[in-house]
């Protein structure tokens, strides 16, 4: 588990400096100074606290582990947000502003894509045990041959029903089979038009801030259309009885 940005601030040396100092200037000094160096310490805390770089990192450190077949994906799609962290960071306040929609944006994105992967990697893992400890093919054969064999009622009920029961649940794994396949698509399908974000914004460097906003609403546009995608998986997990 990695440190919060408010531990980091606390521990940060400039912060810890400045306490030292606001401590000694009550002791030595004036004691009105001590509350008055204490506000500024909690500004100081406050600012590095909330550093979005920090923030990020320890966001992305904190996260819990997905199924290997998404976590390679999702990890390129959180990178770009430090990419576009980055980009803005070289580019100034000015670029930052007009780049402000396209980040909240792609923030909400990145933390929609992970929840979605978090609970299809919850469907998978319990896809792969499925997998590998029932053999849906013979047990159904078997209950076909019992129901062929038997000539009593009561037998043959019971026999009918597990058949079903067996089918069903064949039936269900394979369509979870398709929904797994379908999202890691997706997964790839995202990282690629956010790639894309990625370049749109880092082309935005060096441009005049009112150029650069003329270039804001089809870049927004690529974020919404992944984020309508991934909404459509979410209707279908809410109606399907697969979670």
């Amino acid at each position: 588990m990695s440190r919060s940005p408010l531990f980091i601030a606390l521990l940060h040396p400039v912060n810890l400096s400045m306490l030292a100092l606001t401590a000694a200037a009550g002791l030595c000094s004036a004691w009105w100074l001590a509350p008055v160096g204490f506000v500024f310490w909690l500004g100081m805390v406050f600012v590095i606290a909330r550093d979005p770089g920090l923030q990020m990192t320890f966001t992305r450190q904190n996260r819990q582990p997905l199924a290997q077949r998404f976590q390679t994906r999702f990890d390129r799609i959180e990178r770009a947000r430090f990419s576009i962290f980055n980009a803005i960071q070289r580019s100034g306040p000015q670029i930052g502003n007009v780049v402000e929609p396209v980040v909240s944006a792609l923030d909400e994105l990145v933390e929609h894509t992970y929840q979605l992967s978090l609970r299809l990697s919850a469907l998978d893992n319990n896809f792969s045990v499925q997998q590998v400890t029932s053999n849906f093919n013979d047990d159904i054969a078997k209950m076909q041959k019992s129901i062929a064999e038997t000539t009593d009622p009561a037998s043959r009920k019971e026999f009918e029903s597990t058949l079903q029961s067996l089918q069903t649940r064949q039936a269900q794994l394979k369509s979870i089979g398709a929904l797994l396949l379908r999202f890691e698509a997706q997964l790839t399908g995202t990282s690629s038009a956010v790639d894309s974000v990625v370049t749109g914004v880092v082309g935005l460097q060096g441009r005049a801030a009112k150029l650069a906003q003329e270039k804001i609403p089809a870049i927004l546009q690529i974020i919404t259309a992944e984020q309508e995608k991934l909404n459509q998986f979410d209707a279908e997990l809410e109606k399907s009885s697969l979670l």
